[in-house]
């Protein structure tokens, strides 16, 4: 198996949001659940495309800030996969750095309660320009435009 066994997305990857890329997840992984992360959700401001806002999950000390999504297991060969996800995140080797993205890994609290380690993307730029989701469910705040 790969070194990428699970993959936690809260957003633009969710099977809600509709977009492409997660049309990939789907088709190269198995949904194996829902789950959070200790995190606190935020819409950001798109600095290349004003107007324009996506989810970026921030990692929290609090117990009660919780970023809700979906858990993936990754196949054998999931590396092309993470690939196509950081060039998405734009936290790819091609990109300087700090990346706006980071891939890290995460517990993920699955909602039988059991804790599995897991990736994710979590958003690591300054957030003076975003807006707080205290739901922490990106699927009730998507924007017509994804």
């Amino acid at each position: 198996m790969s070194q990428f066994t699970y993959l936690f997305v809260y957003g633009t990857l969710m099977t809600t949001a509709n977009h492409p890329i997660s049309a990939r997840l789907r088709e190269e992984s198995d949904l194996i659940g829902l789950g959070w992360i200790r995190a606190r959700l935020y819409h950001i401001e798109d600095p290349e495309d004003p107007g324009q806002r996506y989810p970026g999950a921030v990692p929290s000390g609090y117990d009660n800030d919780r970023v809700h999504g979906e858990v993936y297991a990754l196949s054998n060969g999931a590396e092309a996969l993470i690939a196509a996800f950081d060039i998405y995140e734009a936290c790819d080797p091609s990109r300087p750095e700090p990346h706006e993205f980071m891939r890290r890994r995460v517990p993920v609290t699955m909602d039988d309660n059991r804790v599995i380690d897991a990736i994710s993307y979590l958003y690591s730029w300054d957030l003076s320009r975003a807006t707080r989701v205290p739901s922490g469910r990106f699927n009730r705040h998507i924007p017509q435009t994804i």
